[in-house]
C-alpha cells in the first residue's frame, strides 16, 4: 500500500503539501492540488489516511467552514460584519463559525486549538486589535487564506479591507463645523490616542481654521463614571461644547444618560453625532446622526475575495479603504449666525412681564422706521408686527420712510429722522457702504438703533440694540432639504445653484451655504452641475439661459430668494424647459400661484415677517428698559409645499388666501387638502 511519501514523490511535491491537500489545512495552489489528486487517482489502492479522511468528510455532510476571529465583542461594526457575512454565506456550501478573543492572549490560544479542530476549514476573516495582540505568529501552521478587516498585521500575507474612519472622523467634525459649531468635543474609548478617527476629527478642525481645545478631547473613556465626570468638566467650561463627536460604541449610551439626567436637550442645547450607525439610531427621539461604515459592503467584498482565494482565483493581495457615509438625522442642527458670527438667539428671550410693559407705557416713547423699500408684502408685514407691539406698549411711531432702494434717499431720510430725535430707530439699510456715514450719526445720537438683517459698514457690536432677521441657516436648510427630497423622489440627479455673488452679504451667503451643505451631505446621489452668481436680479434671466445652454442636463435649480427665482422661471419658460424643478426662499403671490398651478416651483422656505416685526419691537422695548438684548435674533422660517400652501399663506400673511390661489389649487392640485 502506498504511503504519503510515495504520493509526494509521484506528484513531485513535499509530504506536507500532500497532507494539506488531503486535509485542507492550508491554501495550496490549484496546480499542486491537481498534481496530488492525479497521483492519488493513479494508485491501485487508497492509503488508510486518505480512506479515514474520506469517511470524516462524509460524516460532516460535506460542510466547509469559514472562521471569523473577532477582537472585541462589544464592537458594533464587528457584530454587523459578522451578521452580514452569515447572510451572504447562507445559500453557499460554507458555514460561518465565529469566536471573540477580546484582546486576550489566553483566549487566542484556546481559539487556535478550536481552529485546528475545525474540519474542512477553508478560510479566516480576522479583526486585528489596536493593541497588537493578534500577530503573524498566530497564523503559523494555519495555512488557509486570511482576510483582515480594519488594519494589517505585519508579516502576514493577507487581503486587508478597512472602512475609511479617518474620513468618518473628518466628515463628522466637518458636518458640525459647517452647521456653525465652533466648540466641538470628542469622546471615545480607544487606548490608542492616534486612531484614524481621532486624526480625522483633528484634521477637520485644522482645515477650517479652528483651534483644537484639548479640554474637549477625550479619546480614552472606559466607564460610565468617566463619561459623567468628563461631561461635568466640559459643561463647566466658560464656553461649553455645542457639538460632540462620539467615536466608539461604548460612550454613546452613558452620554445620552447624562444629557437626559441634566435636562440638556438634543439638538437644541447640544448636537451629537456618532461614528457608529446603531440599529436603534433611527428609533431615538431625536434620531441619531451617524457615520455609516457600510458593513454589508465591507462584508460582501471580504467574502467575495476570500472565496476566490479558496478557489485559487486571486493572485495579488489587496489593501482597500472603503468609503463611509454620513447619515444626517435629527440629533444635529445648525447654529444660525449674525453679521459678526454671533449665535442667533430665539425671540422668546425678549418677552416682557406685565410690570415691565406698564413701565414702558408711562414714558410716552417715540419711534421711527426707515425701510429700504415698502412695496412688497414682506416689509408691510414687518411694519404690521412692529405696530402691534408698539400700540400695546404706548410707543408712538412718528415717521415711516421708504428709500425705494436708493442709498442717497435713505441718507436724507435718516437726517430728517435724526432731527425728530425719536427714542428708537428701526432700519434696514439699502446698502452697507453708501449709508454708513448716515447711520454713524444715528449711533452718535441718543436714539437707540435696531437693525433689520444687515449692518452698515463701520457699525460695531454695542453700537446698536440688536439685529433681527430670519435664521438664515434654517432658511437655507429648508430649501436644500425640500429640493433634495423632491429630486430623489423623482429620480433627478443634476442641480444648478443660483446665488448672490456679493460675499459681504452674510445673510444670503449663510443661506446659500446651508442649502448646498444639505444637498452634498444628505443627498450624495445629487450632483451640482454648476453655479450662477449674480449681483442684481436683472442679470439672472440672461445668465439662466446661458447656463442651460451649457448644462442641458440640469433638472432643478436652487435660487436664493423669490425675486431672482421669478427670472429663472421666465428664462426656463422661454426655453421650453418647464420640466425643471425650482426651490427658492420667501412666499409671495407670483411664486405661490406658480406652485398652486403645478408649475416649476415645488417647495420653498418662507420667512415669517410679522413675527420678525414683533421681535424687532420687543428688542427695542427691552433696550428702553436698559435690559441686555442679544445682538442677533433669528426667527425660524417655515417650509412651504403644495400640500400646505393655503395654510401657510394664512399663517404668514395673517389673512385668508386670495380666491385666485384657492381656485388654482382646486383646479390643478385637487388631491391636496384645501384648508
Amino acid at each position: 500500500m502506498a504511503t504519503i511519501k510515495d504520493i509526494a514523490k509521484m506528484a513531485g511535491v513535499s509530504t506536507s503539501t500532500v497532507s494539506h491537500v488531503v486535509n485542507r489545512t492550508r491554501y495550496v495552489s490549484p496546480e499542486l492540488v491537481e498534481k496530488v489528486e492525479r497521483a492519488i487517482q493513479e494508485l491501485d489502492e487508497l492509503p488508510n489516511f486518505i480512506i479515514k479522511k474520506t469517511r470524516t468528510n462524509q460524516s460532516s455532510n460535506g460542510l466547509k467552514y469559514i472562521f471569523v476571529l473577532i477582537s472585541e465583542r462589544g464592537s458594533l461594526f464587528q457584530r454587523q460584519m459578522e451578521e452580514s457575512a452569515k447572510k451572504l454565506l447562507a445559500d453557499t456550501e460554507y458555514t460561518l463559525v465565529s469566536a471573540g478573543y477580546d484582546k486576550d492572549t489566553a483566549r487566542l490560544a484556546v481559539i487556535k486549538n478550536m481552529i485546528f479542530a475545525t474540519p474542512d476549514l477553508c478560510g479566516i476573516i480576522a479583526f486585528p486589535d489596536e493593541r497588537g495582540i493578534l500577530t503573524e505568529a498566530f497564523f503559523h501552521e494555519i495555512s488557509v487564506p486570511v482576510v483582515l478587516i480594519g488594519k494589517e498585521i505585519k508579516g502576514l500575507k493577507a487581503d486587508v479591507f478597512s472602512p475609511d474612519m479617518f474620513d468618518g472622523g473628518y466628515q463628522a467634525a466637518r458636518h458640525l463645523i459647517k452647521n456653525g459649531h465652533e466648540h466641538i468635543a470628542y469622546m471615545g474609548n480607544s487606548k490608542d490616542l492616534s486612531t484614524w478617527r481621532f486624526e480625522g476629527y483633528q484634521k477637520a478642525l485644522r482645515d477650517y481654521g479652528m483651534e483644537e481645545n484639548k479640554r474637549l478631547a477625550f479619546p480614552n473613556l472606559n466607564t460610565e463614571v468617566e463619561v459623567f465626570q468628563v461631561m461635568d468638566k466640559m459643561m463647566a467650561e466658560e464656553v461649553p461644547p455645542t457639538g460632540i463627536v462620539v467615536a466608539n460604541s461604548f460612550p454613546i449610551v452613558p452620554l445620552l444618560k447624562y444629557l437626559n439626567a441634566h435636562n440638556i436637550v438634543i439638538p437644541k442645547d447640544i448636537s451629537v453625532i456618532s461614528l457608529n450607525d446603531f440599529e436603534w439610531a433611527a428609533l431615538l427621539a431625536p434620531e441619531l446622526t451617524c457615520i455609516d461604515k457600510q458593513p454589508l459592503e465591507c462584508a460582501s467584498l471580504a467574502i467575495k475575495t476570500l472565496l476566490k482565494r479558496i478557489k485559487g482565483e486571486e493572485e495579488n493581495y489587496q489593501k482597500v479603504t472603503l468609503p463611509v457615509r454620513l447619515n444626517v438625522r435629527n440629533s444635529t442642527c445648525g447654529i444660525g449666525r449674525g453679521p459678526f458670527g454671533e449665535k442667533a438667539e430665539n425671540a422668546e428671550v425678549l418677552e416682557l412681564s406685565e410690570m415691565e410693559k406698564e413701565q414702558i407705557r408711562r414714558q410716552n416713547y417715540t419711534a421711527a422706521i426707515s425701510f429700504h423699500y415698502t412695496g412688497k408684502a414682506w416689509m408691510q408685514l414687518i411694519e404690521k408686527g412692529i405696530k402691534k407691539i408698539f400700540e400695546d406698549l404706548g410707543i408712538s411711531i412718528i415717521a415711516v420712510t421708504d428709500a425705494h432702494f436708493e442709498a442717497s434717499m435713505q441718507c436724507k431720510q435718516l437726517e430728517s429722522i435724526r432731527f425728530l430725535s425719536p427714542d428708537l430707530l428701526i432700519a434696514i439699510p439699502v446698502d452697507s457702504q453708501d449709508t454708513a456715514e448716515a447711520f454713524q450719526k444715528v449711533v452718535q445720537s441718543k436714539t437707540k438703533l435696531v437693525l433689520i438683517t444687515n449692518i452698515p459698514d463701520g457699525i460695531a457690536l454695542g453700537d446698536y440694540v440688536s439685529c433681527v432677521s430670519v435664521n438664515e441657516y434654517s432658511h437655507g436648510r429648508n430649501m436644500g432639504h425640500g429640493l433634495g427630497k423632491y429630486m430623489v423622489r423623482h429620480k433627478m440627479k443634476y442641480v444648478g445653484i443660483v446665488r448672490h455673488g456679493n460675499k459681504h452679504f452674510y445673510a444670503t451667503r449663510q443661506r446659500d451655504n446651508a442649502a448646498e451643505q444639505v444637498l452634498s451631505e444628505e443627498f450624495p446621489e445629487i450632483q451640482i452641475c454648476g453655479e450662477i452668481n449674480f449681483q442684481s436680479e436683472a442679470e439672472v434671466y440672461k445668465k439662466t439661459k446661458e447656463f442651460v445652454k451649457h448644462h442641458s442636463e440640469v433638472e432643478a435649480f436652487y435660487v436664493s430668494w423669490d425675486g431672482p427665482a421669478l427670472e429663472v422661471l421666465r428664462a426656463l419658460t422661454e426655453l421650453d424647459r418647464t420640466d425643471v424643478a425650482v426651490v427658492t426662499g420667501d412666499l409671495d403671490y407670483s411664486i405661490a400661484m406658480n406652485m398652486a398651478k403645478g408649475g416649476m416651483v415645488k417647495t420653498l422656505s418662507a420667512q415669517c415677517p410679522y413675527e420678525q416685526g414683533e421681535a424687532i419691537a420687543l428688542a427695542a422695548a427691552n433696550a428702553l428698559l436698559g435690559k441686555q438684548t442679544p445682538s442677533f435674533i433669528g426667527i425660524e422660517p417655515v417650509l412651504v409645499t403644495p400640500e400646505n400652501l393655503l395654510k401657510k399663506w394664512s399663517d404668514i400673511f395673517k389673512d385668508n388666501p386670495p380666491a385666485e390661489l384657492r381656485h388654482a389649487i382646486r383646479e390643478n392640485l385637487p388631491h391636496f387638502t384645501m384648508e
